[in-house]
């Protein structure tokens, strides 16, 4: 059974280090348009050799869906027209921040309105964010779709829905429970 603390002391700090992983090799990976080589060397052999995808694709594609599980985890989600939603409700097996409990009183799903109000920036910039990150996730990686998006985003989307990931977690579960957010492998990068 994984508990309250299992979830704040190792599920989210895994998850927020897949994502920050995400944004440096998504850096990394579009540095270039060339097909640069990559050599997995462990203790001085190389066990592979490639590309940059090959080592960027599977990290990219973690630190996505790892976000997507931590807006599900808060409570948001997308819906059709490309719009930030409160999610459905969690299913009885799920890890949700409903199921976090202080003493005795569930916490609350973070609504949409209180995930965009979070971001210092323009409230449309915030929700395009976190859009970006679930459409981007659901349409590129979770499902085999055509890969239409209801708009363009940019790489600052994806950045600005990590780092505003984090800073939910924060107001939302961390704080309400007493605790420091673990540290962010987001801070100072």
């Amino acid at each position: 059974m994984i508990t309250t603390q299992d979830v704040v002391e190792k599920w989210i700090p895994y998850r927020l280090q897949a994502i920050s992983t995400f944004l440096k090799i998504w850096k990394i990976a579009n540095e270039s348009p060339d097909q640069r080589k990559v050599e997995i060397v462990i203790d001085g052999k190389t066990r592979m050799q490639g590309n940059v995808a090959l080592i960027a694709n599977p990290m990219i594609e973690a630190g996505l869906i790892h976000a997507r599980a931590l807006l599900g985890f808060l409570g948001l989600s997308v819906d059709r027209q490309g719009r930030l939603v409160q999610a459905t409700p969690s299913r009885q097996d799920d890890i949700a921040i409903e199921k976090v409990m202080i003493e005795g009183i569930p916490l609350r799903r973070v609504t949409p309105e209180e995930a965009i109000r979070a971001y210092s920036g323009p409230p449309e910039e915030a929700e395009a964010a976190l859009v970006a990150i679930l459409e981007f996730t659901n349409k590129s990686v979770a499902h085999l779709t055509t890969g239409a998006l209801s708009r363009s985003y940019t790489e600052d989307h994806l950045e600005i829905a990590c780092r505003g990931i984090t800073e939910l977690l924060r107001g939302h579960l961390y704080e309400k429970l007493g605790m420091m957010i673990p540290d962010s492998p987001l801070a100072g990068s």
